[in-house]
């Protein structure tokens, strides 16, 4: 007997306290039904059964992710973004591999612009005092 009213005991705290949290970190907006104190009030009172109530009245309604597909993204498939990995191009090599960027992509560093070094040895020869 004291065996089914602690596993009932663990039972009810592992449901209310989940419960509570959530209640306390909705947004008052979201909350559907009662403000967010009285939906509290309610769990902490009425336990299970106000934890059963908040679930199915009281807490807010999640918007549900759009399901992902392979060919969503970039408008490529599965087999094209394989042809397109290094392990793929070595299975495909009259795979056009000019359809993918060369080189950096964003901004170029410093050193790695010509305009750049040829502006900074003008500079040291200009501060050394020599002449071209």
């Amino acid at each position: 007997m004291l065996l089914a009213c602690v596993l009932f005991a663990l039972v009810t705290i592992g449901i209310v306290v989940p419960c509570v949290i959530d209640a306390a970190t909705s947004p008052p907006w979201a909350v559907r039904s009662l403000t967010r104190r009285d939906w509290l009030l309610i769990i902490v009172a009425c336990s299970v059964f106000g934890c059963a109530a908040w679930l199915i009245a009281g807490r807010p309604r999640r918007i549900p992710l759009a399901p992902r597909r392979y060919g969503s993204v970039g408008g490529m498939g599965p087999e094209e973004a394989f042809r397109r990995h290094p392990a793929g191009r070595a299975l495909y090599p009259d795979y056009p591999r000019q359809d993918y960027p060369r080189g950096p992509v964003g901004p170029i560093g410093p050193d790695d612009d010509p305009d750049f070094l040829l502006e900074l040895e003008r500079r040291i020869r200009e501060s050394r005092g020599e002449d071209r």
